[in-house]
């Protein structure tokens, strides 16, 4: 009783917060509603997502774009760097676990055009700006501690760096770095007050491509990734592509980073090859399909071989995203009931506006892997990364401008207790008082074999400014397990997000989360500085 008390307590609060806002749309921001554009995201670190879109697509430095599913924003970036076609976004705020493949919106700023490149039948590098080329980069530094409450001497601390390079340098038109590290240490308080330390060094990328001005073919060497290439991930080797206005084809060869620590590693060896074939540049629904084969081999036999189906469409309506995977088992790997050729890894994402104001969605994800490198957690995205794998469907109701309205039912087969089902009722409100409020709520009631339960949450955030954003959230989480003692567990949180940026270079962020109940109560900080260069 207590526990439906508190949650309807939740709900009636906000109300009275939707209530009592006043709404005061800016004309220019309604009008800029109808001239947005999407990207995609093609790959995620712990602080950092990566964009199919950039300078020339209409995107620009410290540029924030917002992650969407359906008529739901469930994220925040911030453009941190660009490339012609590729952008590296830090990671502001989410309300959902952030996934490859999720749609980015953005109001694109347009560029001058060079008038006769839809004329030619190649890619043709842009012109370098001023003529003077230079290497662009960041560097930061962040702190994250948590301490435990609940009478223990237990906790962690974590000072972190990071840095991201990117440019052409030594005046070199045709050569272009790219740079993306992090190095943090990892101490943790133990109960009986001994401490154990464990440091690591991350690299996300540390390329050489070279690409003459004008040429449809380039050479990357060294730490990489690729859109065409998120079945494979991240490789140490070397990837040759050739791009026309119609079709892209590349082939590689590497060897597969140490899981752990993100090492060099010579103990898995793998290349492959795809063929893409996309839409022109500028055309008003983009859409791609890609076809590749790749195989990895360890001690020269087979470690894995498969192949991978991807495509993607974003049109007015309709928006789609699909990764395949099909492997093949040599006779040796064969068990008892397998097939030699079988679907393994499917990643898949429909959005359909009906109509004005109705949006259906769905979805399925039975990836066995996905890498989360998070720096902070609280019961809300532990649930979320608990039962991603599964089935979805939903929908999103526009009820005016500023208010929208969504429904939501996921089958998981996720979690400890087997077999799941959820139900999601969320609340989305937009540019409510001139300082650019937003409400965001969620209502999830799910249950398994074992358990049931409800999560529900809240977040308040005000950017008055392309410079300052701030984000109160809160929400409980309360469990009903008969098999278990106590049968009824209530886990309650509260935290607040601000980040700022001064002068165009310096940016700085703070996130506090309080969390009680349940066996982990903790406090958590994590602040940041970086410099952009």
């Amino acid at each position: 009783m207590r526990i439906r008390g508190a949650r309807w307590g939740a709900w009636l609060l906000v109300g009275l917060v939707v209530l009592s806002v006043p709404a005061a749309p800016a004309a220019g921001q309604e009008a800029a509603a109808t001239r947005t554009t999407s990207a995609r995201i093609t790959y995620l670190t712990g602080a950092t997502a990566y964009l199919d879109a950039g300078r020339l697509d209409g995107l620009r430095e410290a540029t924030r774009v917002e992650v969407v599913r359906g008529r739901a924003i469930v994220g925040v970036l911030k453009v941190a760097f660009l490339g012609s076609h590729r952008a590296s976004c830090d990671i502001v705020s989410t309300t959902a676990v952030l996934v490859v493949g999720d749609s980015v919106r953005f109001v694109p700023v347009a560029e001058p055009r060079d008038s006769g490149l839809a004329a030619r039948n190649a890619y043709v590098s842009p012109p370098l700006r001023g003529g003077v080329p230079r290497l662009r980069g960041r560097v930061g530094g962040q702190y994250f501690v948590m301490r435990q409450r609940d009478g223990t001497a237990g906790g962690l601390s974590q000072p972190a760096i990071d840095l991201l390079l990117t440019g052409r340098p030594l005046g070199a038109p045709a050569l272009e770095v790219a740079l993306d590290m992090r190095t943090r240490r990892t101490r943790t308080t133990l109960s009986d007050g001994s401490a154990v330390t464990d440091d690591r060094n991350r690299v996300y990328q540390a390329a050489l491509t070279f690409n003459a001005p004008g040429s449809p073919t380039r050479l990357t060497l060294g730490r990489q990734l690729s859109g065409n290439l998120a079945s494979v991930g991240l490789f140490d080797g070397a990837l040759a592509e050739r791009q026309t206005l119609a079709w892209t084809v590349g082939v590689f060869t590497g060897s597969q980073p140490e899981p752990l620590r993100l090492g060099f590693s010579s103990a898995v060896i793998e290349g492959g090859g795809y063929l893409q074939r996309h839409s022109r540049p500028g055309t008003a629904a983009p859409w791609a399909v890609t076809f590749g084969v790749s195989g990895s081999y360890q001690d020269v036999h087979a470690n894995r071989e498969f192949a991978f189906l991807g495509g993607s469409y974003l049109g007015r309506r309709l928006s789609a995203f699909l990764t395949q995977e099909v492997d093949y088992y040599r006779w040796w790997k064969l068990l008892p009931g397998m097939r030699a050729i079988s679907p393994t890894s499917t990643f898949a994402l429909v959005q359909w506006r009906v109509m004005e104001g109705v949006t259906l969605d769905g979805g399925f994800d039975n990836r066995r892997n996905v890498r989360l490198y998070r720096d902070a957690v609280n019961p809300e995205t532990v649930f979320d990364d608990t039962y991603r794998q599964g089935a979805w469907a939903g929908v999103w109701l526009q009820l005016s401008r500023r208010y929208r309205l969504g429904f939501d039912a996921r089958s998981s087969s996720g979690g400890p207790a087997g077999n799941a089902n959820a139900y999601t009722v969320s609340f989305g409100a937009d540019r409510l008082t001139r300082f650019g409020g937003t409400l965001r709520t969620r209502s999830t009631y799910y249950t398994n074999p074992q358990t049931r339960g409800w999560l529900e949450s809240a977040a308040v955030a005000f950017a008055p400014g392309d410079r300052l954003r701030l984000n109160v959230n809160a929400g409980l989480r309360a469990v009903r397990d008969p098999l278990a003692d106590p049968s009824h567990v209530l886990v309650t949180w509260v935290g607040a997000d601000l980040d700022v940026t001064l002068a165009r270079a310096w940016y700085g962020m703070l996130s506090a989360t309080r969390q009680r109940g349940g066996v982990d109560g903790n406090d958590q900080i994590y602040g940041g500085v970086s410099f952009r260069f």
